[in-house]
């Protein structure tokens, strides 16, 4: 008999059966991760998380992200937590976490989490991941994809910074008065090993990544997502992006969208500078 939960010959293997441990995996010219993964000093340390933007699949209900602490804690309203998942409410306005290292390993882990059509919340299953970008300002840039469908980096942006944090700060040390969806005690995964995430080098950089990205949405159709993706990436200065979002918007009735763009591009990028010429020629 036939396991009806058997993946079938030719279907893409997922996300979750690349991983190997905390180390990347590449999937169209981008490094991603099963989770960010960060180094806690000693003392308590709070973890700022805002949410840039959401673009949930219609089967998900809840969205966000679980953070898990080892050798260390979450603080909760006076209590010590191995993990919490923090859901897009709390994300949306932005939310400082409290953790505290207990031993000199200490660190914390972030990885999506979310709510499926059962109703039972969800994570570390099918196509779940995340791209990471370790900005130069000590700021971090999480693209995270759920794992119902086909992989999709749009559905929660996720902005972090660490830093130190006085213990005595209440809004800090006592965040129970958000919703009791956004913010939730969690049992953190025992099965996995842990190890920091590799910063990228120039060529994998923020902007190369999100252009490749939005490149493969584009291939499938999914316009919308690959012009938010090109649109973070021209912005991020990679010029093929600049270019590619141009053409896009040409074809979408956005003429001086478009030719902005290209403006943008034309130094770096033949192309532009092509299409700028014949665009005017068009007037």
């Amino acid at each position: 008999m036939n396991d009806p939960g058997a993946q079938r010959p030719g279907e893409p293997i997922p996300l979750d059966q690349r991983y190997r441990g905390a180390d990347p995996i590449e999937w169209c010219g981008a490094a991603v991760y099963p989770m960010y993964t960060e180094a806690l000093p000693a003392g308590t340390t709070s973890v700022h998380l805002r949410a840039l933007s959401v673009m949930a699949p219609e089967d998900v209900t809840g969205l966000g992200l679980g953070l898990s602490v080892h050798d260390g804690h979450v603080n909760l309203d006076g209590r010590s937590l191995a993990g919490v998942d923090i859901w897009y409410e709390a994300l949306a306005s932005g939310i400082d976490i409290s953790v505290t290292a207990d031993a000199p390993d200490a660190l914390f882990t972030l990885t999506p989490v979310w709510v499926a059509g059962s109703g039972t919340h969800q994570s570390w299953t099918g196509n779940y991941g995340m791209v990471v970008d370790l900005l130069p300002d000590g700021a971090s840039t999480l693209w995270c994809s759920t794992g119902p469908g086909t992989p999709d980096f749009n559905e929660l942006v996720v902005e972090l910074t660490t830093g130190p944090i006085a213990a005595a700060d209440p809004a800090i040390a006592d965040p129970l008065d958000l919703p009791n969806f956004s913010l939730a005690a969690c049992d953190p995964p025992t099965d996995i090993s842990i190890a920091p995430p590799r910063p990228r080098s120039a060529s994998q950089g923020v902007g190369g990544a999100l252009h490749d990205l939005g490149t493969v949405m584009h291939e499938r159709g999914e316009h919308a997502s690959a012009r938010i993706l090109w649109t973070q990436a021209a912005r991020a200065g990679h010029s093929g992006a600049a270019y590619d979002l141009g053409t896009l918007l040409l074809q979408q009735g956005e003429r001086a969208e478009a030719e902005q763009w290209w403006k943008a591009a034309a130094r770096d990028d033949p192309r532009a500078a092509a299409s700028l010429t014949a665009l005017s020629e068009q007037a």
